[in-house]
């Protein structure tokens, strides 16, 4: 018998069609980008396969965040040889989808323009549209065109999401707004709540359109000051292959880096409705936070969280960036079992600890 690590996987990258709603391209047609990446034998024609759309955080656009393309690095090829159909979408702002107004470095918020200053720009610059790019909203609708598409593409009624970071909120919003539409939830290092549920008083927000992470910034203040055990970062190559992948996608920001490294740019977003979404989730939910990750505060996600089959998993050893640590492969085990079974190593429900080598175990009450 043929393993499943035998067969290439198909991986075809396309835009599909969506009208927009984010303020400043309202009403335009765009073309949203979204990579698929499944086994032959799960695209024959006739199947019904378990479609997964996996939604990116505040920074990294989808084909870095889960595709990542270094050894063994990428979730989305993992889960493709578990047997999903597996997509992934950018959403406005990141990657090779539509980034409008974010090339004009007088729209970087005034907070990181200092960043830009004096190679970029000579100084300080009103932005030429001033107010916030996207909202929760905007994305919400990019969302409904997606899964839209691949259950149309797919012959299917529902789809899984899965949700890092920022990607919580926004797999979770649509998850409370389309019960209907998904089956099952995974969100790991889910944001925590925002300042505000409530839309802003002026829509769009003013501010804006593009914020910017450095380096420096991701790599280390983010992320390595964050790995405190001993082989958490199996490669310590891993975070340059990531920086180098988030460069290739973006030429207007590698060039903008003071020191030749790049700038990563995303959408200034509006961002609501988190704490109220979290309550009305209906499908099952795994949730997983590293220890590292700013745990106090993620976790009021998981006790928001309203729906009745949920399973939480403390992930020891482990910061945000977990799919690109050793704790990846707890991740990959137990987001497999949870949409094909509901389940990870027996547990419905309840609040469970994986300790450095995967193993899971019940948090005593």
């Amino acid at each position: 018998m043929t393993s499943s690590t035998e067969i290439p996987l198909i991986t075809t990258d396309r835009f599909i069609t969506h009208v927009s709603t984010v303020p400043a391209t309202r009403g335009q047609t765009v073309g949203l980008f979204m990579r698929e990446r499944a086994l032959a034998p799960v695209l024959e024609p006739g199947l019904k396969p378990h479609v997964v759309l996996m939604v990116h955080g505040g920074f990294a656009p989808a084909t870095v965040a889960y595709d990542l393309q270094y050894r063994d690095y990428s979730f989305m090829a993992a889960m493709a040889r578990a047997g999903f159909d597996v997509f992934a979408m950018s959403h406005t702002g990141y990657g090779p989808s539509p980034r409008p107004l974010m090339d004009d470095p007088c729209n970087v918020d005034a907070e990181f323009q200092p960043q830009l200053i004096p190679h970029v720009l000579d100084e300080r610059a009103p932005p030429r549209y001033p107010y916030k790019l996207v909202s929760s909203r905007s994305e919400w609708d990019e969302l409904e065109t997606a899964i839209d598409t691949v259950m149309k593409l797919r012959g299917v009624d529902h789809v899984s999401l899965i949700g890092w970071s920022t990607g919580a909120p926004r797999a979770g919003g649509y998850a409370a707004l389309h019960p209907d539409k998904v089956d099952k939830l995974v969100l790991f290092g889910p944001a925590p709540y925002f300042p505000t549920d409530e839309p802003p008083a002026q829509m769009p927000e003013p501010g804006a359109p593009a914020i910017l992470q450095s380096k420096e910034f991701l790599l280390h203040r983010r992320w390595q000051d964050h790995v405190r055990c001993e082989g958490q970062l199996e490669d310590p190559a891993v975070p340059e292959a990531m920086w180098r992948e988030l460069m290739q996608l973006d030429e207007v920001g590698a060039r903008w880096g003071a020191d030749g490294a790049g700038v990563m740019r995303a959408p200034n977003r509006m961002n609501f409705g988190w704490r109220e979404n979290l309550a009305r989730i209906k499908a099952p939910t795994l949730m997983l936070i590293g220890e590292f990750d700013n745990y106090a505060k993620r976790i009021e996600a998981w006790r928001g969280l309203g729906a009745e089959q949920k399973l939480f998993i403390r992930l020891a050893c482990a910061s945000h960036f977990v799919q690109f640590e050793r704790g990846r492969h707890l991740l990959y085990r137990a987001t497999e079992s949870w949409l094909k079974k509901g389940m990870v190593d027996g547990a419905q429900r309840g609040e469970f600890a994986a300790d450095a080598s995967g193993k899971v175990t019940p948090i005593a009450a």
